[in-house]
Order: structure tokens, then C-alpha cells, then sequence
């Protein structure tokens, strides 16, 4: 990770901060700034994995989730 913020990632943060998903933004944001324990190199490398599969499409909805659960 780069140890300085650039304009690119100013803007993207900005334009989330205005969007849509601000108020989740800004939630993520708090849990982040305020945790006490920082991922381990390998929460981070199965983060990157489901970055991954995501990526591929290989991922199950929310939705598809809750009705083969029955929830």
C-alpha cells in the first residue's frame, strides 16, 4: 500500500463520500480508523482471494444466500 494518498484515490473517496453509499462509507470508515487490532497477512491475503473470485464472477448473491438458507 502506498504510505501517501493521491489524487486518485482523494477523488474516489470523495465521490463515495457524496454518493449513494456515503453513510456506509463513512461507517467503514470509523471501524477502520477506530480498531484496535490491524489484519493479519493472512486476513489480508483471504481478502484478496475473495477480491478474486469476485472479480471472476464466482461469488453467491445475498439474495441466493437467504433462499437456499430459507431465511
Amino acid at each position: 500500500m502506498e504510505p501517501s494518498i493521491n489524487q486518485d484515490l482523494l477523488a474516489k473517496i470523495e465521490a463515495i463520500a457524496q454518493g449513494p453509499n456515503a453513510d456506509l462509507f463513512r461507517r467503514l470508515v470509523d471501524i477502520l480508523y477506530n480498531q484496535e487490532e490491524y489484519f493479519s497477512a493472512e486476513d489480508l491475503a483471504e481478502i484478496e482471494r475473495g477480491e478474486e473470485e469476485i472479480r471472476r464472477g464466482d461469488y453467491v448473491s445475498l439474495e441466493e444466500y437467504e433462499r437456499t438458507r430459507g431465511l
